[in-house]
């Protein structure tokens, strides 16, 4: 009976008659180095009550990074986890080398710099730990943060950004308690916290105010309004601003989402309001509605208390309208697409297991899915024939979300991301240009239901820079057909042959041959997935290298 009334304190512990607490606001550091300690903590998110966590230079969750468009970023990772663990820069534009995918591995005791020029537009990032099978339960520990990029064209405009004043960092979570007071490392929770702060309140000034919104959970969807009908001022999505701020009284925030909202409340002062979520109005498809086949949470199917809001005095030089107009960020259009690649979503199962695979496979780590050309524009289709909606989420880019099976998505979606919720039977198409070398080190894309990425639900692409690959000339000493290919290729070169190798973007020998002394030899990469490889030539004296694209 005591461990049953543990739960029940922990789970209805942000019920109207628990004790309300500050929201914690994480510290923002501006520096030229940052400095992050992935370590062990034992945390009191409830009076009394230990709880083991994770946390990156802090008892759980880390400070707010603030970086400059056109500086560089410089971000040293010392892992002091008793595991393997890595840091990905969600959103950022960065090259494969520094993106902190599952190949970036920092062992126990390690440390692991990361330096970047910051190219991403003002908008708000994050950072959480991406190693392989063990993402998901390294988050849920708390190891994530936000990043903030602020830019000129930004700072022009007239909103605010006063940090932890009138502009303020807010990511949502659900976690499950034990009966020791420890995270449940489970798909869903029956507490919420924000900021880390179980039922929060914060204090806002009586003028419009900016709310960075972030979905921080394992699998849970929101879908966020404020309990009084008032609308919320879209101005930003994942990856920058929207042309103009879009009023709406719902919005939807998948995992990983970032959403920047204003809030007009000038001559509020004194009244008192809420953020809810409306998991009741979440389709059964949804992560988070009342669906009965997914696992179970107090919170599933029901409207709940995210956070409270009571309204204070203005401050000094208040901002006190909502701006008509924002900026647009350059994005590229569909007509510069080379190519449509559709990504169908297939299989079935439940939030916190089951078997999805895109195209037909799963995660392989030695296994190059795609492969890009630098600065192309490609369209994507992603198509869900799953039993459940999926957020995906593409490394390297930002993109531009066209439409929802034929119609364009509402206005609050229409900006950057790298983040969408493909709902079942849902076909969403997007455009975007990959501006990022790999270099060796792939890029993901992936479900950011964690369980479902931790699970495979996740496959990685190569950016090639074609100017930097070794031509195919007379100097190379052999040339070969076709190229593209979608399986058999011939080389012909001007010297016989002692050996054929062929490598795959990572350097890996997949295919060996013998030469036989001819000038020219045959081998198939049917089998062999789409990307780039590197074919080895050597005679007795001489030797060539080729580049063959399979398709």
């Amino acid at each position: 009976m005591r461990n049953f009334n543990l739960a029940i304190v922990l789970a209805f512990a942000s019920s109207a008659n628990g004790q309300l607490n500050p929201l914690a606001i994480p510290p923002a550091l501006e520096l030229d180095t940052f400095d992050l300690v992935a370590d062990e903590h034992v945390h009191q998110f409830y009076p009394g009550i230990n709880t083991s966590t994770y946390g990156a230079s802090a008892e759980y969750l880390g400070p707010t990074l603030i970086l400059h468009r056109g500086d560089t970023a410089r971000i040293r990772i010392h892992n002091e986890l008793a595991e393997m663990t890595s840091m990905h820069w969600h959103g950022m534009h960065v090259p494969g080398e520094m993106d902190g995918g599952p190949q970036r591995i920092i062992d126990p005791g390690e440390s692991w710099m990361a330096e970047f020029p910051v190219k991403n537009p003002a908008a708000t990032y994050w950072y959480h730990p991406h190693p392989h099978e063990l993402t998901a339960e390294q988050a849920n520990f708390g190891i994530a943060g936000f990043i903030i990029v602020r830019d000129q064209e930004e700072e022009q405009l007239p909103l605010p950004r006063s940090y932890g004043v009138d502009d303020f960092p807010v990511v949502i979570q659900d976690r499950k308690f034990l009966a020791n007071g420890d995270f449940a490392f489970y798909p869903f929770g029956d507490s919420v916290l924000v900021n880390g702060t179980p039922n929060p309140f914060l204090e806002l000034p009586a003028q419009v105010v900016r709310l960075r919104l972030l979905n921080g959970s394992n699998a849970r969807i929101y879908a966020l309004g404020l309990d009084n009908g008032q609308h919320m001022h879209v101005i930003a999505g994942d990856a920058g601003l929207l042309p103009a701020p879009a009023a709406t009284d719902r919005l939807w925030l998948s995992n990983g989402e970032r959403a920047e909202v204003l809030l007009d409340l000038t001559g509020m002062e004194g009244d008192s309001l809420l953020l809810m979520s409306y998991g009741n109005e979440l389709p059964n498809t949804v992560p988070g509605s009342g669906n009965m086949l997914w696992e179970s949470s107090l919170l599933n199917g029901v409207a709940f208390q995210v956070l409270r809001i009571r309204v204070t005095t203005p401050t000094v030089n208040p901002i006190t309208a909502i701006p008509s107009g924002l900026l647009t960020v350059p994005m590229p259009a569909e007509s510069e697409s080379i190519r449509t690649r559709t990504k169908t979503i297939t299989g079935m199962g439940m939030v916190g297991m089951g078997m999805f695979m895109i195209n037909g496979s799963m995660f392989d780590m030695d296994v190059v899915n795609d492969t890009m050309q630098l600065n192309t524009v490609e369209a994507w289709n992603i198509v869900n024939n799953s039993n459940m909606a999926h957020p995906m989420h593409i490394h390297g880019v930002s993109f531009t979300v066209l439409e929802r099976n034929g119609v364009p998505p509402l206005a609050w979606e229409q900006g950057p991301k790298d983040v969408v919720l493909v709902d079942r039977f849902e076909t969403v198409k997007l455009v975007m240009r990959f501006g990022e070398i790999t270099d060796g080190w792939p890029f993901m894309y992936h479900c950011h239901n964690l369980l479902h990425e931790d699970n495979m639900m996740m496959l990685q692409y190569i950016v090639q820079d074609p100017t930097l690959e070794v031509p195919e000339s007379e100097s190379s000493g052999a040339r070969s057909f076709p190229n593209p290919t979608i399986g058999p290729v011939m080389v012909r070169s001007l010297f016989p042959l002692i050996s054929v190798e062929v490598l795959d973007a990572l350097g890996r020998v997949v295919l060996k041959q013998s030469g036989n002394g001819n000038h020219q030899a045959i081998f198939d990469l049917s089998d062999a997935s789409t990307g780039v490889y590197f074919v080895r030539l050597q005679g007795a004296m001489e030797s060539g290298q080729l580049t063959v694209v399979k398709e």
